[in-house]
């Protein structure tokens, strides 16, 4: 992942993720108070997740937000629906604790670049990496100087990869 990383930067600029904490979130909640997270943390380890493998292969960007991603081609493939099952199940537990449903349709990546300048994509070429999830974690994010610092508060279970 790290050839991914450093490709998109030398075309982009822009802060490089650490390799370290690279991820695929499956649903950004926002701030949380303590007893909220305390709360989410202790059911979480009740639920079981789907898992599956993908290939990360595509670069794409949030312009907005000026990020620079790496996803899979092909989105929207059947091979992927124990992806969307898993964000639709993970959703489904948080609305019980009153986080609304994400507005957008949600869009598998992992974020390579944060204020990622204006370049093309169509330059920006790795290897497939093939990926399977070893777990899913709920994750405390805390703005540092330039940085996050995540602190993982909880587990929830996978259930054995289909196919």
């Amino acid at each position: 992942m790290a050839i991914w990383v450093d490709r998109a930067q030398a075309l982009c600029g822009g802060r490089p993720m650490r390799t370290d904490t690279l991820h695929m979130t499956l649903a950004f909640l926002g701030m949380a108070d303590a007893e909220k997270a305390r709360d989410l943390a202790h059911a979480c380890r009740q639920w079981r997740l789907p898992t599956g493998s993908m290939v990360l292969n595509e670069p794409g960007r949030f312009r907005n937000a000026k990020v620079v991603w790496l996803g899979p081609s092909q989105p929207d493939s059947p091979a992927l629906s124990w992806l969307y099952d898993a964000n639709e199940q993970l959703w489904d537990a948080l609305s019980s604790f009153g986080w609304p449903r994400q507005d957008s349709r949600y869009r598998p990546h992992i974020s390579l670049l944060r204020n990622a300048g204006p370049a093309e994509l169509d330059d920006l070429r790795g290897p497939a990496i093939p990926w399977t999830p070893e777990r899913c974690v709920l994750v405390a994010s805390e703005p540092t100087e330039g940085r996050s610092r995540y602190t993982v508060l909880a587990e929830a279970p996978l259930e054995a990869p289909r196919g």
